[in-house]
């Protein structure tokens, strides 16, 4: 499989996937587990989501050169602050923005590590989300998958994530 190729999945449908699974799990469980925070029986949350990964967590993993995103077949949960946003279509039906969200590390007293990912938004309800809510260095919180892998000039691997929610964090 190549980047990008999600196994025949289209995102569209990828997302109804989750939402059924999700709910469903929500339904058969009772919200009383996840009110609490804690997992329901089984292992049935970790299956669709990886709470395990952060941002520093997501670029290590895509970061190996034998990561497939296609394989990876989990929703992550990220928060970071947005250092800008790029609305690649203003149409509302078609709308699409990248986001690009990033958090820092010290390393001593003199050193700032940087980890970021690249955020797709698309369709109707980020249109509005992002032309009024969500600015650049808010502080956002953003499930998703990852799509693909972005390499720059250095070499350096970043995930693109495409999102299914993104909110403003106080």
């Amino acid at each position: 499989m190549e980047a990008g190729d999600n196994g025949g999945v289209n995102g569209k449908d990828r997302w109804k996937i989750f939402l059924v699974g999700f709910l469903g799990i929500g339904i058969l469980l009772g919200s009383n587990p996840l009110a609490y925070g804690a997992e329901p029986p089984g292992g049935q949350l970790s299956r669709i989501l990886d709470l395990s990964l952060d941002l520093k967590g997501a670029m290590q993993l895509v970061g190996k050169p034998d990561f497939n995103p296609a394989a990876f077949r989990k929703f992550i949960l990220l928060d970071g602050s947005v250092a800008g946003i790029t609305i690649l279509e203003q149409n509302p039906t078609n709308f699409t923005a990248e986001l690009e969200l990033v958090q820092g590390e010290w390393i001593g007293t003199e050193e700032v590590k940087l980890y970021r990912a690249y955020v797709y938004a698309q369709g109707p309800s980020f249109a509005s989300l992002l032309s009024s809510s969500i600015k650049a260095n808010d502080y956002v919180l953003v499930i998703g998958s990852i799509e693909e892998i972005y390499t720059d000039d250095g070499g350096v691997r970043y995930p693109v994530i495409l999102a299914f929610s993104i909110r403003k964090l106080h």
